[in-house]
């Protein structure tokens, strides 16, 4: 293969001769080192070179093809430096250079054009071998193929870049911990939160930070608790003097035994959310007084209507049917036609006074006013049995006796609702209503085998029936639950506090 150079020898045969020239044969171990040495070069997956003080190539292992990209017979006679990148020259050279004045190892990476004409990055350990006067007169040298660990180490670069990238130009504050919850690394954002530099905050502890910068006082962002449990923590927290809300989360970073190794730390300022949040809030309440208000309205109403027409209209056709009996009682009943008439003219005022006495009724139940609560349900309860093919059950034993006022009106209109609901849409045949205390709730059920719906389902434009259940519910501090399902029948669940009903 042409390993002679200026040294006239391999290493293991120089390594002879001095030997022999200070009185000491050559032995078969020196035979066995010299084999030993050429298997490994040959075997070896690094390159094992030699070279010359001017890097020519005085011997090449087989390795030189996979790891420089050309066969090994043509580098000999070659200097490494003109299969260098024109970047890398200097480096190389003053490697060799270091490794002939200075008799020590030293290592380099460079890239080397192969036989098509691409770079590799290689990485080069040599160390200069002397003679027996200690002068330097070849470089032995062994390389290795690192390309594919260069793009590696450019791809994870470039991945450290766009995370930094990202990282700085993040909307939210983010904080990245220790296990001891001191502070690593800040994003940009978090300086303009927290409104300092990043020598105020990097080594600080996070309780700290937050207490000199927003005032925050104790655990406030419960670090504690994602130490102990090892999961994410989210809370919500008003910065006082700040005017600001900041929605934080913690993520704790777990080491490959499942220890904690720190945290990151997400500040996200959702200020004009919460505002927005509270403005909802208000007029939801606004629109809730406005509902209770109108439904008082209309209650107010309907009794002075129900008042109105029972007093005024009511006397007035009283006083027609007695006027009428008079008058057909005084005439001459010679005349057939005119006596069928006038019972005709009575069945007419008795008509109209039983519609009278029905529309009063339901404007406002009169015995609602003068029994109480209990007694309204039992007289609507028989009123839906007797206009519809239902059976009914009724169990109102724990019912509070002659509960009157605006409460009672407001429980007797959810049932109201109720039953029409069902007389309406729920072709039940069955329907059952039981009233229990149980641990201070008075606790309406209404109950049919009807069939069903599906309560998820978006509510159809004009159906505002089960919503004024649910408002009026609301409005004596109350709760409802609703079960059903196509086929099923529903149960509705009214739970009512004592004191609404004190």
């Amino acid at each position: 293969m042409g390993l002679t150079g200026q040294s006239g020898t391999d290493p293991m045969t120089q390594g002879k001769i001095v030997m022999a020239k200070h009185g000491s044969p050559a032995t078969a171990e020196s035979v066995d080192y010299r084999t030993l040495y050429q298997l490994l070069t040959e075997n070896a997956r690094e390159l094992v070179s030699r070279h010359s003080l001017e890097l020519t190539f005085l011997y090449a292992s087989p390795a030189a093809q996979s790891v420089l990209g050309h066969a090994a017979e043509r580098l000999i006679g070659h200097r490494l430096d003109d299969l260098t990148h024109p970047d890398d020259l200097a480096s190389l050279v003053s490697t060799f250079a270091l490794a002939a004045n200075l008799g020590e190892p030293a290592n380099t990476t460079f890239r080397c054009r192969d036989a098509n004409g691409d770079w590799r990055w290689c990485e080069i350990f040599c160390h200069g071998v002397c003679n027996e006067r200690g002068g330097t007169v070849e470089i032995h040298a062994t390389s290795r193929d690192i390309t594919r660990y260069k793009q590696i180490e450019k791809s994870i670069e470039r991945v450290a870049r766009e995370w930094r990238s990202t990282f700085d130009a993040a909307h939210d504050a983010i904080i990245m911990l220790d296990a001891d919850a001191t502070i690593l690394r800040v994003n940009l954002a978090t300086l303009e939160l927290f409104g300092c530099e990043f020598r105020d905050l990097i080594g600080a502890s996070m309780e700290h930070a937050l207490g000199d910068q927003l005032g925050l006082q104790g655990d406030s962002l419960d670090l504690a608790g994602t130490w102990k449990r090892r999961a994410t923590n989210r809370v919500d927290v008003e910065v006082p003097g700040h005017e600001i809300w900041l929605r934080c989360s913690v993520d704790p970073i777990l080491a490959a035994d499942e220890t904690l190794d720190g945290a990151v730390v997400f500040l996200s300022n959702i200020t004009a959310e919460r505002q927005a949040q509270e403005k909802l809030l208000q007029t939801l309440r606004e629109v809730r007084e406005l509902s209770t208000h109108l439904q008082d309205i209309r209650e107010h109403e309907r009794r002075s209507i129900a008042r109105e027409v029972h007093d005024e209209l009511g006397h007035m056709l009283t006083a027609l049917k007695m006027e009428s009996s008079w008058l057909l009682g005084n005439i001459s009943l010679n005349d057939p036609k005119l006596e069928s008439r006038g019972k005709e003219l009575l069945n007419l005022v008795d008509r109209t006074i039983d519609t009278t006495r029905r529309i009063v009724t339901s404007l406002r139940p009169p015995v609602l006013d003068d029994l109480g609560l209990d007694a309204a349900l039992d007289w609507l309860i028989s009123d839906f049995s007797k206009h519809g093919d239902v059976e009914t059950s009724v169990d109102f034993s724990n019912i509070p006796h002659r509960l009157r006022g605006d409460r009672a009106i407001t429980i007797f209109r959810i049932v109201q609702e109720a039953m029409t609901n069902i007389r309406r849409h729920s072709k039940a045949s069955r329907v059952s209503l039981s009233w229990e205390r149980c641990d201070g709730w008075h606790v309406l059920i209404i109950k049919d085998n009807g069939r069903g719906f599906d309560p998820d389902a978006q509510v159809r434009a004009g159906c505002y029936g089960l919503l004024g259940v649910a408002e009026r519910v609301r409005s004596v501090n109350g709760e409802w639950f609703l079960e059903s399902a196509p086929g099923a029948g529903t149960t509705m669940t009214i739970r009512i506090p004592d004191a609404a009903l004190q």
